[in-house]
């Protein structure tokens, strides 16, 4: 008959089972939160972004074409900034295409602006009293007058001269 105590060996085991479960929880956690910031910043602040955008759409729609005014002049102001510093403290390599949201944030302003722009100053107030109530369009509105001009131009016998080659 033999007599063998393995607690010494069951003990370092289980100390050693225990610094792994700590170990492999502190990866994950450190994982989750580094995925955490890169899911804020990459997908949940540009949507917030795109909503308050489309929300103020929905408010004054006039404003979204200012808006893009003011992007497009910040943009290129940003090129000839750009222009002006030279190729000497341009980062080399390629340059990364805008991310997906950017691009759909873009269009949400530019579709703003093609409603202001289309229906015009009495037109976006329309469009405005519409929205604020439930976001359905309602046909059945009051309407409102308003003093406005309009113009138009014939001219006899013109044709453009590209069709003159045809």
């Amino acid at each position: 008959m033999s007599v063998h105590d393995n607690r010494k060996n069951v003990k370092v085991g289980a100390g050693l089972s225990i610094g792994q479960t700590l170990f492999i929880c502190m990866v994950l956690t450190i994982g989750a939160m580094c995925f955490s910031n890169t899911t804020s910043s990459l997908v949940i602040e540009p949507i917030e972004s795109m909503i308050k955008k489309v929300r103020k759409i929905a408010k004054n729609p006039l404003e979204a074409a200012q808006e893009e005014e003011n992007q497009a002049l910040a943009f290129e102001k940003l090129m000839q900034l750009e222009a002006k510093q030279g190729k000497k403290n341009r980062k080399k390599g390629p340059v990364e295409p805008p991310f997906e949201t950017v691009i759909l944030e873009n269009t949400i302003v530019k579709i703003g602006a093609l409603l202001a722009i289309g229906f015009g100053e009495a037109g976006s107030h329309i469009i405005a009293k519409n929205m604020e109530k439930s976001g359905e369009v309602d046909p059945m509105l009051p309407g409102k007058k308003c003093v406005a001009f309009f113009g138009f131009c014939d001219i006899n016998n013109f044709e453009p001269c590209f069709l003159k080659a045809f």
